[in-house]
């Protein structure tokens, strides 16, 4: 099971690092510390050192951010207990990075300014920040979209007993005389039929790809095909199948 969580945590960071948002902000946010030079590095570091200081901790830092994130998402923690506990041990692990990147290659130039006075500016800084993209992250994703929800509740919401406050739903599926619904805050089984669940999660947009599966569009990352079989990834890490039958109607409706 951790292994399963890796693998899939490790899935989702390598591919929002493939991404260009990610290397758009990291570029502007090391820009933005080379230029101003933040905690006396601009008097302190040459313009070429500087720029490589900065660079290797903002990098480091993002990657672990990606990572942390995934790991959020792939676990659905939803509590704000959570998110703040993680939140504390990613300012941590970044305040280390920092502290040992700096022992690297401050030294040489006998700028190094301590090890306190690194945590104390990394550690807050990294912890707070990260907490904050997080609960905005989740803010955004909680959101219903107006165009596809409009003014209407999916009746299907009513029926959920462990996330009654939930706002999407990712996916259905079929498991003998039930039907396990998945959202953005975890899953539950619901004893009923799967075409009457599809018919409940109206009017949120979706396909049934498979005779087992209905998926969310905007749950779908991406559509994978391999010749007449088919795979769509979703927004939790998890892969489902699509039938040959429906692979041609699913390519035109995710397209």
């Amino acid at each position: 099971m951790v292994s399963e969580t890796i693998r899939l945590t490790n899935k989702a960071a390598v591919k929002s690092l493939r991404g260009l948002t990610f290397w758009i902000i990291t570029c502007g946010v090391t820009a933005v510390c080379f230029l101003s030079g933040p905690f006396g590095t601009f008097e302190a570091l040459p313009n070429g050192f500087r720029l490589i200081y900065w660079a290797l901790i903002v990098f480091t830092s993002g990657l672990l951010s990606l990572w942390t994130h995934a790991l959020i998402r792939i676990q659905q923690w939803a509590s704000f207990s959570k998110i703040a506990f993680v939140s504390v041990i990613f300012g941590l692990l970044t305040a280390g990075l920092v502290i040992l990147l700096s022992i690297s290659l401050l030294p040489p130039i006998q700028k190094y300014p301590g090890h306190i006075e690194l945590f104390s500016y990394s550690f807050p800084s990294a912890t707070i920040i990260f907490l904050f993209t997080v609960l905005l992250s989740r803010v955004h994703e909680a959101a219903p979209d107006a165009e596809v929800m409009g003014d209407k509740r999916p009746d299907l919401f009513a029926r959920l007993e462990k996330h009654p406050n939930a706002q999407r739903i990712l996916s259905l599926c079929a498991q003998d005389h039930y039907v396990e619904i998945t959202t953005e805050m975890g899953s539950e089984l619901c004893l009923m039929r799967l075409n009457d669940a599809i018919a409940e999660a109206a009017p949120e947009e979706g396909l049934k790809i498979h005779r087992s599966h209905w998926v969310s569009k905007s749950a779908v990352e991406v559509l994978k095909t391999n010749g007449s079989s088919g795979q769509v990834h979703l927004v939790d890490g998890r892969i489902l199948n699509v039938s040959q039958s429906r692979l041609k109607a699913a390519n035109a409706f995710l397209r």
